[in-house]
């Protein structure tokens, strides 16, 4: 299918959003059943297939970021076949980044993995980005641009994927949080390449759109089982694929800028946590239904709870809507 055309465009797009989001609607409950069933037939899996909610001290099922990358890889699998070869080999490339960085995550939620391989395991991800040198070596800065010529596949894209991955991972740690904050960002990221397909379709292709919306259907379909009060959690599995999916997608439509405007909470949340030396924790303590803070403010989480004590719902709520301004602020990006 030719994606020149409008119409064929706007029909894989429905198409692939469609089927990541009832894909990951019908993996989550499965998976959520077939945990609680495996917990109850082995004695003594629960800490290998459960995860405590820290906020209110019950143990949910976690590994949710499975149904996440599954729904995204069955969207995405089914929209290779709708394109033509050289708009397949970027997005063939992403798929496999994100299942390599998913299975990452995975290892490192079962084995709990040493904090230096989290920073360095995430650059084998980028293997299949840096293999088609993916993206443009010419990188577009607000007030000027650098041409990274090899470099920019050899440091800069596994840097990218590193980072990405690494910032996703820091806010966290609450019901609907890394799900909610993920499909603002991809969302955000899919309009702002959206628009930018449309207005030069020959210097810009529709994989990235593609893989920001198969994402974002992913996290919206799994927030209906990880919003307040959460039955699943996505767990590192479910952050690293989200961050995977971004990278890949800012990377190969050559909107990093774009990209780096989003995830500004992320960044903001990196600077507040480098301040502990990362040692610090997102959470408060609950006092009722309210989540209270009393120390250094190392989080945005921290700062929320110190001076609005909200609910956790509430809480999640005002990230979101924090992500969804610098979300607006990066499709305005465009024009900047």
């Amino acid at each position: 299918m030719h994606t020149g055309d409008p119409t064929a465009s706007i029909v894989i797009l429905t198409v692939t959003f469609l089927l990541s989001f009832f894909a990951t609607l019908l993996f989550t409950k499965v998976l959520i059943r077939k945990i609680k069933f495996t917990t109850k037939e082995k004695k003594g899996s629960e800490s290998v297939f459960y995860s405590k909610d820290m906020a209110k001290g019950s143990l949910v099922p976690k590994m949710g970021g499975l149904a996440i990358t599954a729904g995204f890889v069955f969207g995405i699998l089914i929209a290779l076949k709708l394109l033509r070869l050289e708009e397949a080999v970027p997005l063939l490339a992403a798929l496999n980044t994100v299942l390599i960085i998913s299975f990452i995550g995975l290892m490192d939620d079962l084995f709990k993995v040493r904090e230096i391989w989290r920073v360095l395991l995430p650059v084998i991800a980028a293997l299949p980005l840096m293999v088609i040198t993916a993206g443009v070596s010419d990188l577009h800065l607000i007030f000027f641009h650098i041409d990274f010529g090899i470099y920019y596949s050899l440091i800069l894209v596994p840097l990218g994927v590193v980072a990405c991955s690494n910032l996703m991972n820091l806010l966290a740690g609450f019901n609907g949080l890394e799900a909610g904050t993920g499909a603002v960002a991809c969302l955000s990221i899919f309009s702002a390449s959206m628009i930018l397909f449309y207005l030069a379709p020959t210097e810009f292709s529709i994989a990235a759109p593609l893989i920001m919306l198969a994402m974002a259907a992913a996290c919206i379909a799994f927030l209906f089982f990880n919003w307040y009060p959460a039955k699943i959690f996505p767990e590192n599995i479910g952050t690293y694929a989200i961050a995977a999916a971004i990278a890949s997608a800012a990377i190969i439509g050559n909107i990093e800028r774009i990209a780096v405007i989003a995830l500004t909470p992320q960044i903001i949340e990196f600077f507040l946590k480098a301040r502990s030396k990362f040692r610090a924790e997102n959470f408060g303590k609950l006092v009722g239904n309210r989540l209270h803070y009393d120390g250094k403010v190392y989080s945005l989480t921290h700062l929320l709870m110190k001076y609005f004590q909200p609910t956790e719902k509430r809480l999640v709520t005002y990230l979101i809507l924090l992500q969804a301004f610098f979300g607006v602020l990066a499709v305005f990006s465009i024009g900047w």
